[in-house]
């Protein structure tokens, strides 16, 4: 009788020991990331941000380039109208050009 309450007592120590260090390491393994997936979301993380700073340059150059064609446009004679427009080529722009 002596022996089976020690068994049984030792059984749910055991339980116990297993059941506290497994949940150590399901703590250590979220900390780490679920089969490393952490790493590969923070590098994807990272690169869109450095994407969206890129895109965010580009639109403040092209507003720099539409700025600067506004200002050529106004000093061209006749307000800009002279200039060719549309994918005119050089050789339409220039009568008797290229013929």
């Amino acid at each position: 009788m002596i022996t089976m309450r020690r068994s049984t007592v030792l059984t749910i120590a055991v339980f116990f020991l297993g059941f506290a260090s497994g949940g150590v390491s399901l703590h250590y393994a979220q900390a780490q990331g679920l089969l490393g997936l952490s790493t590969s979301v923070k590098q994807i993380g990272q690169a869109l941000v450095e994407m969206q700073k890129n895109v965010d340059d580009m639109q403040k150059n092209m507003g720099t380039i539409k700025q600067a064609k506004e200002q050529l446009t106004s000093l061209a004679p006749g307000g800009g109208e002279s200039l060719p427009k549309d994918g005119d080529s050089l050789k339409k722009a220039i009568p008797g050009f290229g013929q």
